[in-house]
């Protein structure tokens, strides 16, 4: 790489750079040649359960997307809300896992230093919620649609 050029990595080099995880249970696939689907198992801790994880990437795309499809988080929820996640429309749970607007990740940083151990960190939070109720990861979350029309509602008054 030559210096001063930012390097953006190609779905190829995504898949290698994950592969080098070699964890087991993990599959990849590509999806018509615009996007990788990494799925993994993770457990935050020995005594946790074990969840499965699809991490999306598309090229040009403003970032990858971490979705737990099983367990279901929402049952495992009880009927709370889950906390530090995006509104979805499929299977699963979209998590927040950085500050878009503090500019907490990059597309040259490596999937396998921040993606990854994130997801493995905001279990490992979403394990204390479910046992306190309290999120104590910390983090930012932008309002829902909803919060956002209660927000604008009371500043009219």
């Amino acid at each position: 790489m030559r210096p001063g050029v930012t390097y953006y990595p190609n779905l190829a080099r995504r898949a290698l750079e994950l592969d080098l995880l070699q964890f087991p249970g993990t599959t990849f696939s590509f999806r018509s040649g615009k996007e990788l689907v990494y799925r993994m198992k993770l457990s935050p801790s020995a005594a946790s359960r074990i969840y499965t994880c699809d991490l999306h990437v598309r090229p040009g795309a403003c970032h990858p997307e971490v979705i737990v499809v099983d367990p279901n988080l929402k049952v495992l929820a009880s009927g709370r809300s889950l906390p530090h996640v995006y509104p979805h429309a499929g299977k699963g749970a979209k998590l927040c896992l950085w500050r878009p607007q503090q500019q907490e990740w990059h597309a040259s940083m490596k999937l396998s230093e921040t993606y990854v151990p994130w997801t493995v960190q905001w279990l490992w939070y979403f394990e204390l919620w479910l046992q306190s109720g309290e999120w104590v990861g910390g983090g930012e979350h932008p309002p829902t649609e909803k919060n956002k029309r209660r927000r604008t509602r009371k500043t009219i008054r």
